[in-house]
């Protein structure tokens, strides 16, 4: 199974006078309980518009036994206009806004039926953006 490391590093030399911000955090993603890597689980582009309404990025197809299972969400806003920004939900709950080449990287529970991922356009236009999905077991749905 692959090593999939998430990484961030948030740094300034003037946000708090006298004092240089450095973060760096940086984890492994692992299956819940192993030392297994995470599978990718969905990923792809796109294009919003403010037409489309909510876009369901990933509707929830959990079993009881995915509750509890590690799931990390990543998203990004391509677009280079400073007018647009994407809006992310979890079912009715907005998370956050993100402006143009902003992203987000979060952990994600698939509790329920009420856990779908929503993104929706907030400007005119055409915003491209990105996505993954990792989680720790995959399991193709039954072919009709």
């Amino acid at each position: 199974m692959a090593t999939t490391t998430a990484t961030v590093s948030i740094s300034s030399a003037d946000l708090t006078p006298g004092m240089a911000l450095n973060i760096n955090a940086s984890s492994a993603l692992m299956k819940t309980g192993t030392t297994t890597g995470l599978e990718i689980m969905d990923i792809g582009r796109g294009e919003l518009k403010v037409t489309d309404g909510p876009n369901a990025l990933h509707d929830v197809t959990a079993t009881s036994g995915d509750y509890g299972q590690a799931s990390y969400v990543y998203i990004c806003n391509n677009s280079t206009d400073d007018q647009q920004y994407i809006k992310v939900g979890i079912h009715n709950t907005v998370i956050g806004n993100l402006g143009a080449g902003d992203w987000c990287f979060f952990p994600w529970s698939q509790g329920d039926v009420s856990a779908e991922l929503n993104i929706e356009a907030e400007a005119t236009g055409t915003i491209p953006y990105e996505y993954a999905i990792f989680k720790s077991e995959y399991e193709l749905a039954a072919k009709s």
